[in-house]
């Protein structure tokens, strides 16, 4: 939320003039994936595609990156429909930030059958399915399927390890798989909203698992944004890497609480006043639901 770097246009976002330095405190220390010099490209569908339906959102401005910070040692993939900071050390995403609208949810394309390998991760911090297997843990979404039914590239690329974390299952199918729906449910309802996802590492030395060592959560966190004109809002959700059923009032937290616990900085291109007020606070009564579920 502080010290954070302005973005006015899209040819703004260099990696060059990032400021806040250190390492996120869920991993990482990998080198950026492209010279400092360099535009940093928001995901295809983020700009000028369905942008109408928010009424406050400029073109060209993708409200859903956190900052990205010196030294930290994110790869930066940019997809389709999202933008993913991988961790070599963790070999799992730091975040997973996109833009998600009514248009990207209407289709009926079936579930991919296979996980892949990312090409763009070099070979010896490339996970593969088989890290995942007899482990106990789900290959967990981040991105989930679900949220790109009418883009069959799109919707494969959510199956890439890049996009995945070991998750509990009970918690995969049942309160983080709600929260999904739900999310879905708030991207109809407010005429689409800005998402960043990714896994909370509280201990230095997680658990791993697999051959190429991939660290399992401790928690997870999603943030959203809306900037539907008039009743912008944002809200956090935190869940244990547990079979515990959490509720979604329970998990919901301020943007603030989860920049506290990972070190990130969420929803940088907003005004500094905007963003800080959004952030300090939540009410999910503004989003049409209940403070106890």
């Amino acid at each position: 939320m502080r010290n954070k770097i302005k973005y006015g246009t899209l040819s703004a976002l260099i990696i060059g003039a990032l400021s806040a330095g250190g390492y996120y405190a869920n991993g990482g220390s990998v080198v950026n994936s492209k010279p400092a010099n360099e535009t940093i490209l928001v995901s295809s569908r983020t700009e000028g595609d369905g942008l109408k339906d928010i009424q406050s959102v400029p073109s060209g401005i993708d409200y859903s990156l956190p900052a990205l910070r010196k030294n930290s040692g994110e790869q930066i993939l940019h997809r389709t429909a999202m933008t993913i900071s991988y961790n070599k050390e963790t070999r799992t995403p730091n975040w997973v930030a996109y833009l998600l609208q009514k248009a990207d949810m209407d289709g009926n394309l079936g579930r991919e059958r296979e996980f892949y390998q990312d090409f763009e991760i070099e070979k010896s911090n490339r996970v593969s399915t088989y890290d995942y297997s007899h482990s106990g843990y789900d290959r967990g979404h981040m991105a989930p399927a679900g949220d790109f039914n009418n883009d069959k590239q799109a919707k494969k690329e959510t199956f890439y390890m890049t996009n995945i974390c070991p998750q509990n299952h009970e918690l995969n199918g049942n309160s983080w798989n709600t929260l999904e729906k739900q999310c879905r449910y708030w991207a109809n309802r407010e005429g689409g909203i800005y998402s960043v996802v990714g896994p909370i590492y509280l201990s230095k030395n997680p658990k791993t698992i697999g051959d190429h060592k991939v660290a399992v959560p401790d928690k997870f966190f999603r943030c959203i944004l809306s900037l539907k004109k008039g009743k912008e809002k944002a809200v956090g959700f935190i869940y244990d890497n547990n079979s515990t059923r959490q509720r979604i009032s329970r998990a919901a937290c301020s943007v603030d609480e989860v920049e506290k616990l990972t070190g990130l900085n969420f929803f940088e291109a907003l005004d500094d006043k905007l963003e800080n007020r959004l952030e300090a606070s939540f009410n999910l009564n503004d989003w049409g639901y209940p403070e106890e579920d």
